[in-house]
């Protein structure tokens, strides 16, 4: 697992096909849990309406094979353009 960084957080961004998905946290790996437990809890609440379609979308421990995750590292009190610090 990666160092924590005292004076910054990741964000972990997910593109499916009708959302953007999104986790924030200390270092990759907890800003990735989250993203994964926003989706977890996504797929229950369509599950809860449309019980057919289990088979059809993944549960948290496959969106991986089906949807790139990427990773944004900002430090506190920064600025920033499209992703390069500014101040």
């Amino acid at each position: 697992m990666e160092a924590e960084t005292g004076s910054g957080f990741v964000v972990a961004e997910m593109n499916t096909h009708h959302f953007m998905f999104k986790g924030a946290g200390r270092n990759r790996e907890s800003a990735r849990v989250a993203l994964l437990n926003a989706w977890r809890v996504h797929r229950s609440a369509l599950l809860a309406r449309y019980p057919e379609r289990i088979d059809a979308i993944p549960d948290e421990t496959k969106m991986e094979q089906h949807f790139k995750i990427h990773y944004l590292e900002f430090e506190m009190d920064a600025g920033y353009r499209d992703g390069e610090r500014l101040v």
